[in-house]
């Protein structure tokens, strides 16, 4: 667990307990369930947002910022998880001996092989944005993040979607069908 997630994790237990009235056996029950669902987003954001860099092997490439909601009583009802400063060049380019987001290892080590057919990943094709894939890290786990997605109200078939690779559009030619321009 990352030391971000176990501050954050040990904040909201302590702002549940000192927030909750011991009368409040409902209330504390909500910031439990609060607690454990931005816990269980983690894998999410990791996998998205996380890469093995020069120093980490699970190098957090963005920030993070929850907001935690409360009623009038200042108890905990809800909360928001806000991404900022992803690094969006990572998708494109590494350092050397750096790794892309976790996210794109996770397919393609965990794709079943319908999976495979189904995001257009061919079985040993070597993508340009995966550098050093031979690289194996326990952040690696597709399952975890899938079932993640799954609890977030992520399922399968947007999942799927997600997943999918894009493919390139084809340049626009503009010419004739004999390849002559056109007059």
């Amino acid at each position: 667990m990352l030391q971000q997630t176990w501050t954050s994790r040990c904040l909201m237990k302590f702002y549940a307990v000192v927030a909750t009235s011991p009368a409040s056996w409902e209330s504390h029950k909500i910031a439990e369930r609060i607690e454990q669902r931005i816990l269980k987003s983690n894998p999410v954001m990791e996998a998205f947002g996380n890469a093995c860099t020069l120093r980490n092997n699970n190098s957090s490439r963005f920030g993070k910022f929850i907001q935690l909601q409360l009623n009038r009583a200042q108890q905990m009802v809800g909360a928001a998880v806000q991404t900022y400063l992803l690094e969006k060049t990572r998708v494109v380019c590494q350092a050397f001996s750096e790794r892309n987001f976790h996210i794109f290892y996770q397919i393609c080590k965990g794709a079943s092989e319908d999976e495979r057919l189904q995001w257009h990943l061919p079985e040993g094709a070597a993508f340009s944005w995966l550098p050093n894939p031979e690289k194996s890290l326990e952040e690696d786990c597709f399952e975890v993040t899938r079932e993640a997605m799954l609890h977030l109200g992520i399922d399968t078939p947007i999942q799927n979607n997600i997943f999918k690779v894009r493919r390139k559009a084809a340049p626009l030619m503009f010419g004739r069908d004999d390849g002559q321009p056109l007059s």
